[in-house]
Formats: C-alpha cells, sequence, structure tokens
C-alpha cells in the first residue's frame, strides 16, 4: 500500500493528526498494534476535558477513530517493525508486507513503567496493577498501595480513596508532585498516607494473591505495610524503538522535536507521549497533532 502519510499509533494524538490530514484531502493510514485510544482507555471518565463531555477514555478515542473512518482513513491492525527513510519518503515494514508513504507520523505513546522488583511479575493480575480506574471496584474496603507520586499517582490515590480503606503513597521523593488542586485534595483525604522518601523494594503474597510490601525508607531501612493491591504509577517509558537511527532521543528515549513537532529525520515527526517535552494532558496532545498537521500539509503542497 502506498499513502501521503502513515500515523503509527491510534492513540488520541495519533487519530485526530490521522484526522486532520484527511480532511485536507490527503491518503492516510493508521497502524495499532495493540489497543484503540493507548493509555487514554484506563480513564473511566475524561473530567478535565470539557469537550469529551464527561466522555471514558475508549468512549472519546471511538468517536474520533469513527469520524476517521467517515473521512477515508485506512486503520490497520498491525505493528509496524521498522521505518526506512528512502531517497524520497519511507517505507515501513509488517509482518505481512511493505508500505510506502510520502510522511510519517511517529504518534506511538508510552507505556506504564514496571518496578522490576520481586514479586511484582508473579503477582500481576493478582494485586498489582497499574490501572486504578479498572481495578479499584476489586479493592472497596482494602489496604492498598501506590507506587509513585506524580501527577498520576495523586489523582489514582484520590480515585481509590473512594472505596479502599487506605492508601498508602510510596513517595520516592520528598513530596508528591502534582497540580496544586489535586495536592489540595490529597492533603484533604484521610484515607491516604504519604511516605516521603520511600520505595516499594518486593511485593509479598501467596497462592490467594497479595499480601503487602516491602518498603525501604529514607534512612535505608526496611519494613513490611499489609496490602492486598498494589498500583503502579512510577511514570512512562516512550514507545521509540522503531524510530529511525537519525532521530535524535533525550536521555530517557523520548524523540526530540521542533515546534512543528518534526524530527532530526526529514519527513518524520513525532507527537504525543512518545516526543521529548510532551505536556501529558489530552489538549496537549491534540495540539500536536494539529502542528504536525500543519506542517505536513504545507510540505505535501510544495
Amino acid at each position: 500500500m502506498a499513502c501521503d502519510v502513515i500515523v503509527v499509533g491510534e492513540g488520541v494524538a495519533g487519530l485526530a493528526c490521522a484526522g486532520e490530514l484527511a480532511a485536507a484531502g490527503l491518503k492516510v493510514a493508521t497502524f495499532e498494534a495493540d489497543f484503540l485510544g493507548g493509555l487514554v482507555t484506563n480513564v473511566n471518565e475524561l473530567t478535565r476535558f470539557e469537550r469529551a463531555g464527561g466522555m471514558s477514555g475508549i468512549d472519546y478515542a471511538g468517536t474520533l477513530a469513527l469520524a476517521n473512518r467517515k473521512a477515508g482513513v485506512h486503520s490497520i491492525s498491525e505493528a509496524i517493525d521498522a521505518i526506512c527513510p528512502l531517497e524520497s519518503g519511507f517505507e515501513v515494514a509488517t509482518a505481512s508486507g511493505k508500505h510506502a508513504a510520502r510522511f510519517i507520523v511517529l504518534a506511538s505513546g508510552a507505556r506504564l513503567k514496571r518496578l522490576g522488583i520481586p514479586g511484582e511479575d508473579a503477582l500481576e493480575g493478582r494485586g498489582v496493577s497499574w490501572c486504578a480506574d479498572c481495578d479499584a471496584p476489586l479493592f472497596t474496603d482494602a489496604d492498598t498501595i501506590i507506587a509513585g507520586c506524580g501527577q498520576w499517582a495523586v489523582q489514582d490515590a484520590l480515585l481509590l480513596a473512594r472505596d479502599c480503606a487506605t492508601v498508602h503513597m510510596m513517595c520516592g521523593g520528598a513530596a508528591p508532585d502534582a497540580t496544586p488542586d489535586a495536592l489540595a485534595r490529597l492533603a484533604a483525604e484521610p484515607k491516604i498516607h504519604v511516605h516521603a522518601d520511600t520505595t516499594v523494594v518486593e511485593v509479598l503474597g501467596n497462592d490467594s494473591g497479595m499480601t503487602g510490601a516491602r518498603v525501604r525508607g529514607p534512612a535505608g531501612g526496611e519494613s513490611k505495610i499489609a496490602a492486598t493491591g498494589l498500583f503502579v504509577m512510577t511514570g512512562l517509558e516512550a514507545n521509540s524503538g522503531i524510530a529511525p537511527a537519525g532521530a535524535q532521543r533525550d536521555p530517557d528515549g523520548r524523540i526530540i522535536v521542533n515546534e512543528d513537532t518534526g524530527t532530526a529525520v526529514p519527513g518524520l515527526w513525532a507527537i504525543g507521549q512518545v516526543r521529548a517535552g510532551f505536556g501529558g494532558w489530552l489538549e496537549d496532545a491534540l495540539t500536536d497533532a494539529k502542528r504536525a498537521a500543519a506542517a505536513i500539509r504545507a510540505c505535501a503542497a510544495q
């Protein structure tokens, strides 16, 4: 298949960019190996995003995908294994063959980090989770732990506090880092206990599931906390592995872009969570989509 633009990823940024480009009359294909929507599908209600009208993340992504289908965007459920720059345009390789495009938009997003500690893998799905919106009801009146203290971790702690008996937030730094409103709500919630300079070093459990965690405090001493749930919210890792070698990356592997989200590889743009400096909100994803689409339209017109 040959087209004007291939968008890698069907998260909000990728879907929105594909829609903008299709509306401009370009032939566009999107590729997604996993599931529509990316990380936004973990959110049951998009309360901070007015234009979603209270929809869930998956419903909002579905709305974008439906509009794209009507606009003629080709959605392909397949992983892209490699992106190869050519003298003019690109060739991408998948398990079923090769596809050509004049331009590429890398919107492959990011994945939630794992702790890489004993017990994490063995107890995944039996106490260890990466989605509070999905799994909070399973822990009604239970003692839980959150690993992390960024914006997402704070939001998830507040969500868990609705149902759980206690929420222990293991903050690797001196204090949680979130918006003032979220921090004020966190401080006012008696069920949430913030443990500064403390990290989870082992997940404990048995055949029935998770029973607790071993944590390391600020002085280096270790102790056990009884809990049946651990929610890991320690950040994201960019899905940037398929970007061509010429695409510059920051120390965390995110793709470095200019103000139009263009990369060091001519014809390649990177938007959303995969790029360095991304703001993290849905509004930021839509802004990236518009900037990339505008730049591509200008290049296509030359």
